[in-house]
């Protein structure tokens, strides 16, 4: 129920991202950040903009936000070490702040339990992600295969980002869960390219790159390794409603009508 465990999952999460943006930011001298659509009001992503708008290096080449994000890496792997995580005390000192201000500015809205905050692993998963979203656009937009041994390099590479995002939700933001985790190990011994989970984690879907050859494979390791053992009683429709295979496609288009004043 991810409603009783947001303070300890959800919650947390969001409150430690908005945390490892306010200390982040104060680190590199940064006096406020704008506000943006987060829950919280701002976010690593206002801290990224921020950070190079100080710099006069904002722009919108490809090249240029995968470079910043290399150096985003980079400032947080310094200036962020701690892996066992900050104490609210901690925290406040970072940011110039008491406990009671902090608690109220940032655990009041989406209560959390925590201890500590891990700000180092939060944000090396987020900006970490968005470096393999720019990888994975790369593949995509790269010249098409001209023959089958390319074709398969191209779908290993794919799916190899599909598990290096698995095992940082696993691992770094620790969203994903046991149940989770088997379904992709199952999906890739059968014959995945690569598997992770999507959403808000913690349960949930997981998405799969599977070859045409290899889906049926796919499928039976699920039914008989993970459903029949977990759910004994599920009968064949909730079954065929829990898997569901589908094909890439080419997305939304936007057509501009030109010459006409009215349709």
């Amino acid at each position: 129920d991810k409603h009783v465990t947001a303070p300890v999952c959800y919650n947390l999460r969001v409150v430690e991202c908005t945390l490892a943006a306010r200390v982040l930011a104060r680190i590199c001298g940064l006096k406020d950040l704008p506000d943006d659509s987060s829950p919280l009001g701002f976010s690593l992503r206002s801290f990224h903009d921020s950070y190079f708008k100080k710099k006069g290096a904002v722009g919108d080449d490809v090249k240029d936000f995968r470079s910043q994000l290399d150096q985003l890496v980079h400032i947080v792997d310094n200036y962020l070490p701690q892996e066992e995580g900050y104490t609210r005390e901690q925290i406040s000192e970072l940011i110039g702040t008491s406990v009671p201000e902090l608690e109220k500015r940032y655990m009041t809205k989406f209560p959390v339990r925590a201890d500590s905050f891990k700000l180092r692993q939060r944000a090396m998963h987020v900006f970490g992600e968005a470096v393999r979203v720019l990888q994975f656009m790369d593949l995509l937009q790269s010249p098409t295969p001209s023959d089958e041994k390319e074709s398969e390099e191209l779908l290993k590479s794919l799916g190899n980002l599909l598990n290096d995002t698995q095992e940082s939700c696993r691992d770094i933001y620790e969203c994903s869960c046991p149940e989770l985790d088997e379904l992709c190990q199952l999906a890739r011994s059968a014959g995945a390219y690569g598997s992770r989970l999507t959403g808000a984690g913690w349960g949930g879907c997981s998405v799969h790159l599977v070859p045409q050859a290899k889906v049926e494979a796919v499928k039976k390791a699920w039914e008989e390794k993970y459903y029949k053992k977990r759910f004994p009683d599920m009968d064949a429709a909730k079954l065929q409603d829990a898997i569901v295979v589908s094909k890439p496609g080419s997305g939304s288009t936007l057509f501009q009508v030109a010459g006409r004043e009215s349709l």
